[in-house]
Protein backbone atom coordinates (compact mmCIF):
# COMPACT_ATOMS: atom_id res chain seq x y z
CA UNK A 1 0.00 0.00 0.00
CA UNK A 2 1.56 3.29 -1.06
CA UNK A 3 1.94 5.93 1.95
CA UNK A 4 -0.81 8.16 2.46
CA UNK A 5 -0.73 11.74 1.27
CA UNK A 6 -3.37 12.78 4.13
CA UNK A 7 -1.45 14.42 7.10
CA UNK A 8 -1.97 12.70 10.42
CA UNK A 9 -5.28 14.92 11.27
CA UNK A 10 -6.92 15.02 8.49
CA UNK A 11 -6.92 10.57 8.74
CA UNK A 12 -7.47 11.19 12.68
CA UNK A 13 -10.78 13.56 11.67
CA UNK A 14 -11.60 10.84 9.21
CA UNK A 15 -11.44 7.38 11.28
CA UNK A 16 -13.24 9.22 14.37
CA UNK A 17 -16.45 10.62 11.19
CA UNK A 18 -16.40 7.09 10.25
CA UNK A 19 -16.19 5.41 14.24
CA UNK A 20 -19.10 7.70 15.00
CA UNK A 21 -21.32 7.04 12.06
CA UNK A 22 -20.79 3.34 12.90
CA UNK A 23 -21.92 3.66 16.45
CA UNK A 24 -24.82 6.03 15.37
CA UNK A 25 -25.87 3.13 12.72
CA UNK A 26 -25.76 0.79 14.92
CA UNK A 27 -27.35 2.22 17.37
CA UNK A 28 -30.14 3.17 15.19
CA UNK A 29 -30.90 -0.28 13.80
CA UNK A 30 -30.80 -1.30 17.48
CA UNK A 31 -33.28 1.04 18.50
CA UNK A 32 -35.18 -0.22 15.35
CA UNK A 33 -35.28 -3.76 16.20
CA UNK A 34 -35.68 -3.16 19.93
CA UNK A 35 -39.08 -0.91 18.40
CA UNK A 36 -40.28 -3.59 15.78
CA UNK A 37 -40.17 -6.32 19.10
CA UNK A 38 -40.00 -5.12 22.21
CA UNK A 39 -37.30 -6.81 23.31
CA UNK A 40 -33.72 -5.33 24.45
CA UNK A 41 -30.91 -6.35 21.44
CA UNK A 42 -29.19 -8.18 24.42
CA UNK A 43 -32.49 -10.89 24.37
CA UNK A 44 -32.20 -10.78 20.70
CA UNK A 45 -28.26 -11.95 20.81
CA UNK A 46 -29.20 -14.54 23.62
CA UNK A 47 -31.99 -16.21 21.72
CA UNK A 48 -30.10 -16.52 18.43
CA UNK A 49 -27.14 -17.43 20.59
CA UNK A 50 -28.78 -20.14 22.19
CA UNK A 51 -31.36 -21.17 19.22
CA UNK A 52 -27.84 -21.73 17.14
CA UNK A 53 -27.05 -24.34 19.88
CA UNK A 54 -29.94 -25.81 21.87
CA UNK A 55 -29.03 -26.87 24.98
CA UNK A 56 -26.06 -24.07 26.04
CA UNK A 57 -24.85 -23.83 29.41
CA UNK A 58 -24.90 -20.24 30.59
CA UNK A 59 -20.95 -20.22 30.93
CA UNK A 60 -21.13 -20.98 27.56
CA UNK A 61 -23.83 -18.26 26.60
CA UNK A 62 -21.43 -15.66 28.39
CA UNK A 63 -18.39 -16.53 26.95
CA UNK A 64 -20.21 -16.47 23.00
CA UNK A 65 -21.96 -13.20 24.43
CA UNK A 66 -18.75 -11.59 25.38
CA UNK A 67 -20.41 -11.17 28.99
CA UNK A 68 -19.66 -11.84 32.23
CA UNK A 69 -21.62 -14.28 33.76
CA UNK A 70 -23.83 -12.54 36.63
CA UNK A 71 -25.01 -9.95 33.66
CA UNK A 72 -25.84 -13.35 31.73
CA UNK A 73 -27.61 -14.07 34.96
CA UNK A 74 -29.53 -11.69 35.29
CA UNK A 75 -30.62 -11.22 31.30
CA UNK A 76 -31.98 -15.05 31.44
CA UNK A 77 -33.92 -14.56 33.88
CA UNK A 78 -35.47 -11.52 32.29
CA UNK A 79 -35.87 -14.22 28.76
CA UNK A 80 -37.16 -16.71 30.93
CA UNK A 81 -39.20 -14.11 32.64
CA UNK A 82 -40.92 -13.34 29.12
CA UNK A 83 -41.29 -16.95 28.59
CA UNK A 84 -38.45 -16.98 25.39
CA UNK A 85 -36.18 -19.46 27.03
CA UNK A 86 -36.37 -22.95 29.04
CA UNK A 87 -34.38 -24.39 31.85
CA UNK A 88 -33.65 -27.92 31.69
CA UNK A 89 -31.78 -29.24 34.26
CA UNK A 90 -28.65 -31.86 32.57
CA UNK A 91 -29.58 -35.93 32.85
CA UNK A 92 -26.46 -36.91 35.18
CA UNK A 93 -25.63 -34.00 36.18
CA UNK A 94 -28.44 -32.24 38.48
CA UNK A 95 -26.20 -28.97 39.19
CA UNK A 96 -26.09 -28.39 34.73
CA UNK A 97 -28.32 -26.57 33.69
CA UNK A 98 -29.73 -26.13 29.71
CA UNK A 99 -31.12 -23.30 27.98
CA UNK A 100 -33.42 -23.71 25.46
CA UNK A 101 -35.38 -21.23 23.02
CA UNK A 102 -39.59 -21.89 23.84
CA UNK A 103 -42.09 -21.48 21.00
CA UNK A 104 -42.63 -17.49 21.94
CA UNK A 105 -38.83 -17.24 22.13
CA UNK A 106 -38.36 -18.84 18.62
CA UNK A 107 -40.80 -16.32 17.14
CA UNK A 108 -39.00 -13.49 18.30
CA UNK A 109 -35.96 -14.84 16.21
CA UNK A 110 -37.92 -15.55 13.64
CA UNK A 111 -39.22 -11.95 13.31
CA UNK A 112 -35.66 -10.46 13.32
CA UNK A 113 -34.07 -13.11 11.51
CA UNK A 114 -32.01 -11.26 8.41
CA UNK A 115 -32.55 -8.08 9.29
CA UNK A 116 -30.94 -5.97 12.71
CA UNK A 117 -29.55 -9.04 14.70
CA UNK A 118 -26.31 -10.14 12.98
CA UNK A 119 -26.34 -7.16 10.43
CA UNK A 120 -23.01 -6.11 11.99
CA UNK A 121 -21.35 -9.96 11.89
CA UNK A 122 -22.49 -10.24 8.08
CA UNK A 123 -20.92 -6.79 7.07
CA UNK A 124 -17.61 -8.53 9.08
CA UNK A 125 -17.87 -11.86 7.07
CA UNK A 126 -18.08 -9.86 3.93
CA UNK A 127 -14.02 -8.66 4.70
CA UNK A 128 -11.48 -10.06 2.81
CA UNK A 129 -9.21 -11.47 5.04
CA UNK A 130 -6.40 -8.98 5.17
CA UNK A 131 -8.95 -6.61 5.78
CA UNK A 132 -10.43 -8.67 8.78
CA UNK A 133 -7.21 -9.04 10.40
CA UNK A 134 -6.70 -5.60 9.95
CA UNK A 135 -9.84 -4.27 11.43
CA UNK A 136 -8.97 -6.86 14.22
CA UNK A 137 -5.83 -5.33 15.01
CA UNK A 138 -7.12 -1.55 14.85
CA UNK A 139 -9.74 -2.50 17.05
CA UNK A 140 -7.88 -4.06 19.66
CA UNK A 141 -5.52 -0.87 19.69
CA UNK A 142 -8.43 1.26 20.11
CA UNK A 143 -10.57 -0.58 22.56
CA UNK A 144 -6.99 -0.75 24.19
CA UNK A 145 -7.13 3.08 24.21
CA UNK A 146 -10.35 3.48 25.84
CA UNK A 147 -11.23 2.92 29.36
CA UNK A 148 -14.63 0.82 30.04
CA UNK A 149 -17.22 2.92 31.95
CA UNK A 150 -17.78 1.74 35.82
CA UNK A 151 -21.46 1.40 37.03
CA UNK A 152 -20.64 4.34 38.59
CA UNK A 153 -19.75 6.33 36.02
CA UNK A 154 -23.36 6.31 34.03
CA UNK A 155 -24.95 6.93 37.59
CA UNK A 156 -22.71 10.38 38.14
CA UNK A 157 -23.51 11.54 34.38
CA UNK A 158 -27.18 11.05 35.19
CA UNK A 159 -26.91 13.22 37.95
CA UNK A 160 -25.06 15.81 36.44
CA UNK A 161 -27.26 16.06 33.86
CA UNK A 162 -30.84 16.12 35.98
CA UNK A 163 -28.72 18.97 38.39
CA UNK A 164 -28.29 20.95 34.96
CA UNK A 165 -32.19 20.76 34.03
CA UNK A 166 -32.74 21.88 37.35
Amino acid sequence: MPPSTRSRAEIEHSALLLSRTLVDRTRSLYRELERSTGAPVQAHRALVCIADEPGIQSSRLATAMGMQRSAVSHLLKSLSNHGWIERRRGGGDQRSVHLFVTESGGEVVKATAGRVVGVLQRAVQMLEDAQLEELERSLQALVAQIEAPSPGMVVVRARRRRSAAN
